[in-house]
């Protein structure tokens, strides 16, 4: 994240790190996204090749310049999450608890380094194909575009080839980390929940003397890990609704290839496009349940707070103190959640649906498809 220029670090105009991400984003958008958005006037009429700039380059990298852009600007926000993460980790008194807090880190690192090299792995893997088979289809660019020169002649054709991959390394890594980062955080949100839970659990025993002030500290960290959630929900749903959007759009351009090569009697053209359908819906899908599953575990994890007030002596306190118990209750009912632009929540029945209906459109695309050969 420091090498694209997105790291939450200090922001400012004597801070030379504060323009980092606007190398990035230029490449990424003067090499891929405004060529490719302005090829799309000069193609219009023709499916094929319209789905092609869809499906390949343009909307990635769209989508990577919005949540790169997003996230820088949002610095301060993240900075202050992470100064967040770090007091916790200072303040994990027993063994038990870092053990725990470094266990979700881990997991964390599994995650962002299997993601990094799956992203890497799919723009090497385009790029080493394409390049085998530029003697067969001639001097055409990776991804079809439309410049103010032209791109057949030396040196333009080699330069703007090393621009087409920079960029697209440069929107790999950006859409990945920015992902990657959010689940980490919520994984760390969803680890405090948890050891909040056990200790209001343990709250209402005989020897508690001083329940109404360790009760006060376990409501202020309560009110402390919701606003950290919301802060992450405030700032970034409208990013997320938009990514959703993008992905179903590449979903259902991307299906469509891969039942157009199908039908189609090029076998080296089947095996290409559907290696490439098949590791990039896996690494779209890998994000999405990425989302589903943290926005899931926030909210159950939330919840449980209540079972836990519920669960606990609460028979051994005083009728005051009981009530204050069940003030929280009624609070733990209302749990954080992670959203598109406040319109769905992720979960696991969201990716249910999704899984659902890709595999009923990809059904419906192929029946048609092979009616219309036929």
């Amino acid at each position: 994240m420091k090498f694209i220029g997105i790291w939450p670090d200090e922001r400012g105009f004597a801070y030379a790190s504060s323009y980092r991400v606007l190398f990035p984003i230029g490449f990424m958008f003067f090499f891929i996204t405004l060529p490719q958005t302005t090829n799309l006037y000069f193609i219009w009429g023709d499916f094929e090749l319209i789905v092609e700039n869809l499906s390949i380059g343009n909307m990635t990298t769209t989508i990577a310049i919005l949540k790169a852009a997003t996230f820088w600007s949002n610095g301060r926000y993240m900075k202050l999450l992470l100064s967040h993460m770090e007091n916790d980790r200072k303040e994990a008194a027993s063994e038990k608890n870092v053990k725990k807090m470094m266990r979700i880190a881990n997991i964390s690192r599994r995650i962002t380094a299997g993601s990094i090299i799956m992203c890497n792995f799919i723009v090497f893997t385009y790029v080493t194909l394409r390049t085998f088979l530029l003697p067969y289809t001639g001097r055409i660019l990776y991804y079809r575009a439309y410049y103010p020169y032209d791109t057949g002649i030396f040196p333009y054709f080699e330069l703007t080839l090393i621009g087409q991959i920079t960029a697209e390394l440069y929107a790999a890594n950006s859409y990945t980390a920015v992902d990657t980062f959010m689940t980490m955080l919520m994984l760390h949100v969803c680890g405090q929940f948890s050891s909040l839970r056990k200790k209001l659990s343990k709250l209402c025993s005989k020897s508690n003397d001083n329940f109404r002030s360790d009760l006060a500290r376990i409501v202020q960290k309560y009110n402390m890990l919701n606003r950290y959630a919301e802060t992450i929900e405030d700032r970034f749903n409208g990013m997320l609704l938009i990514q959703m959007l993008g992905c179903t759009i590449q979903l259902c351009v991307q299906s469509y290839q891969a039942i157009s090569a199908l039908v189609d009697d090029d076998q080296g053209l089947l095996i290409i496009r559907l290696f490439f359908f098949g590791i990039y819906t896996t690494y779209v899908m890998l994000h999405i349940y990425l989302y589903c599953y943290v926005g899931q575990k926030l909210f159950s994890e939330g919840t449980k707070m209540a079972y836990a007030a519920y669960d606990c002596n609460w028979y051994n306190l005083s009728p005051s103190e009981a009530r204050c118990l069940t003030i929280i209750m009624c609070r733990a009912q209302i749990s954080s959640r992670i959203t598109a632009g406040k319109f769905c929540s992720f979960n696991h029945e969201l990716f249910g649906k999704i899984l659902k209906t890709s595999m009923g459109y990809l059904s419906v695309l192929y029946a048609m498809k092979t009616k219309d050969v036929h």
